[in-house]
């Protein structure tokens, strides 16, 4: 065999040409090893379709496989699922009594999809998860990661004789935490049309039993960065507020302060030292604190740092 023709083999090669035992993977190097007696392909395999596609309609139209599994659906997403759109692999609208065919078989292929009551509980918390995710337009990953708190708190009997409601707030909200999206717990709890109390109740039972461990709020920096783009404020407001919060990051005056707060202190000081003079009501409202906490952080940080800001010659 010609080094052509084995280096055009081994690209769709999954077993040893010598010993027939299969090839593992190497990703750091980009070839395949056998495991067995050490032969090593010219070029890796490839694992992806036969076809080539020019853009995503055309890809969409060639594909022959489903959506990955996710955790955020309580059969992963293995099951079958019948379009509502009644329309045959052509295009053309089907007629009327394959139409009443079709509407039979998808509603009972819904209904067997959950067998037992407790599968019925795991779907119903999850299309709410997806729901809150959605009302709050958190990113895929948030949603996958309350899925599994969730999951988990199911297995461990600590959603027994739960509210559905609040189990879903705090399992959002903890994903948030999780995957260092700045999401408030007023937020979450609005959103859910629950009570910030209820909401905090629930969290701290499954940051208990479930978690186990302190998981930490998103930065003081993301918070900044989340307040400018909802106030749609001034950038050079943003880039003073990150600087100032950088340098005084070492400090023990963000220790047992909730990063909203001092967000908005960083936000309000840094508008009025270039001149633009954001109004502190505003600013509070935004952050969803009070202004009394906006106030009290400004002071916490001019107490503890002398702020100095130097202009070059002008151009």
């Amino acid at each position: 065999m010609s080094l052509w023709n084995a280096r055009r083999d081994d690209a769709f090669r999954t077993s040893c040409p010598v010993c027939g035992n299969k090839l593992i993977g190497d990703l750091e190097k980009g070839e395949q090893v056998c495991p067995t007696c050490g032969y090593v392909t010219y070029a890796p395999a490839d694992q992806g379709p036969e076809w080539k596609a020019m853009d995503l309609e055309e890809k969409n139209k060639r594909v022959r496989v489903g959506s990955p599994t996710t955790l955020a659906l309580h059969d992963l997403g293995l099951t079958t699922e019948i379009s509502r759109s009644m329309r045959d692999s052509h295009g053309r609208y089907l007629d009327p009594a394959m139409r009443a065919t079709v509407e039979k078989m998808r509603k009972w292929q819904s209904r067997t999809r959950t067998i037992n009551s407790e599968e019925r509980g795991l779907s119903n918390v999850l299309s709410k998860i997806g729901e809150l995710c959605q009302s709050l337009n958190l990113p895929d990953n948030v949603a996958e990661t309350a899925a599994l708190i969730y999951r988990n708190s199911a297995r461990m009997k600590v959603a027994k004789s739960k509210s559905i409601l609040g189990m879903t707030a705090a399992t959002v909200y903890l994903a948030c935490r999780k995957c260092g999206v700045s999401r408030t717990l007023k937020e979450v709890a609005r959103a859910a049309g629950m009570e910030k109390g209820t909401v905090a109740r629930y969290f701290r039972l499954v940051l208990k039993e479930v978690e186990k461990e302190y998981v930490p709020p998103p930065s003081v920096e993301k918070y900044i960065s989340k307040l400018v783009n909802t106030a749609k404020i001034d950038p050079r407001v943003e880039h003073l507020a990150l600087t100032l919060s950088s340098k005084t990051s070492e400090s023990k005056i963000s220790s047992g302060k909730a990063p909203a707060g001092l967000a908005a202190a960083y936000v309000y000081l840094s508008s009025v030292m270039i001149g633009a003079r954001l109004p502190q009501r505003e600013v509070a409202e935004f952050a969803e604190v009070t202004e009394v906490t906006v106030r009290n952080r400004c002071r916490e940080i001019l107490d503890n740092f002398v702020i100095r800001m130097e202009f070059g010659p002008a151009k």
